[in-house]
């Protein structure tokens, strides 16, 4: 089980993270400059955060209190940075070397990597220098040595995102068999929706440094509770609202007002695929005009606010310049509260 309740604070940039959890994958989701890189650095112990506390397993590594900092070297956890972070004048051999634990007697090692090359098929890399390999062999290579020490903490930082898609592909399924084969838990830093719903059980959305309460994927991917998880789900359409009355809110942005019955909401979003485009209005409509449409979608404006984009999916039997409503269904609509 991995406990960590840190602060940490910058000239312009405050970093406060809630998180639990056990032998499981789970996305750290968040917009670039979020925090995401920074939590990782402070659970490595490369950073050490000004307050708070981790622990792994019942091990403090952290204690701000009882003045407990246990230094990256003692706490075995495997790091995978973007670039990799290889020694450029080590071989891959070399590398893995390097990568396992201190205590692992002389006679062991051989084997150990052995072992490593074999299981990441890169044995007949073992010579090679990372200049001498490509983005995919890389990260192989650097995966295998983060494993190397046998870790209980993973931490796997947008592995993907330096990689072509044809290859990202490929070596996602490799990394899924890893980490269900991995005996412990596993972080996973990443921007993608996509993604994330293919790699990861649950979702922890860390949004301007604080992170927000940990949830099941499939919550937070139809049902997220904030606008940040709303847009890193991949919500289109989003808005912010104001409570005109009972039972009524206003949407400003988007010139119309729609019934409301969730307790304090501060905004509303749809997917482009779940509206539709009417002639008539219903409860849930924006009055809108049509400005482009494709095979894959129609974008549209509001009348009364021309800058007001929204994407609905593609309707061939309505032309641009039409005036139409809208509609989305009422179980479709997500209902927004603040951030945390």
């Amino acid at each position: 089980m991995l406990e960590v309740r840190i602060e940490k604070s910058f000239a312009d940039f405050h970093l406060k993270i809630n998180l639990n959890a056990g032998n499981e994958t789970i996305a750290l989701l968040g917009a670039s400059g979020a925090g995401k890189t920074m939590t990782l650095k402070c659970l490595a112990g490369v950073v050490k955060p000004d307050s708070g506390y981790v622990a792994l397993d019942g091990r403090v590594w952290f204690d701000s209190e009882k003045q407990v900092f246990v230094p990256p070297q003692e706490r075995g956890v495997g790091l995978l940075f973007q670039n990799y972070a290889l020694f450029p004048n080590m071989t891959v051999r070399q590398n893995l070397l390097c990568g396992l634990r201190r205590d692992t007697p002389r006679h062991e090692r051989d084997s150990a990597v052995e072992s490593l090359m074999e299981r990441f098929c890169i044995s007949e890399l073992h010579s090679h220098l990372p200049s001498q390999l490509s983005g995919g062999q890389q990260q192989r290579v650097a995966l295998a040595r983060c494993l190397a020490r046998k870790p209980k903490l993973l931490l796997l930082d947008e592995p993907f995102a330096a990689l072509d898609s044809h290859l990202r592909w490929r070596l996602e399924q490799e990394l899924t068999n890893t980490l269900a084969e991995f005996d412990g838990t596993t972080l996973y830093v990443t921007h993608d929706c996509d993604e994330t719903r293919r790699l990861c059980k649950r979702v922890c959305v860390v949004h301007r440094g604080c992170s927000q309460a940990v949830v099941n994927v499939g919550d937070w991917y139809h049902r997220p509770i904030t606008k940040s998880a709303a847009q890193l789900a991949g919500f289109e359409n989003v808005t912010e609202i104001n409570i005109i009355k009972e039972g009524m809110a206003s949407l400003d942005e988007w010139a119309t007002s729609w019934p409301c019955e969730e307790p304090e909401p501060i905004g509303v979003a749809f997917r482009a695929e779940d509206a539709s485009i009417e002639p008539n209005g219903k409860d849930f409509v924006i009055l809108c005009r049509i400005v482009r449409s494709t095979e894959q979608e129609t974008i549209v404006v509001t009348t009364a606010n021309p800058s007001a984009f929204i994407r609905v999916r593609a309707q061939a039997q309505f032309a641009v310049g039409d005036t139409v409503f809208v509609s989305i269904p009422r179980e479709k609509i997500v209902w927004l509260q603040r951030e945390e």
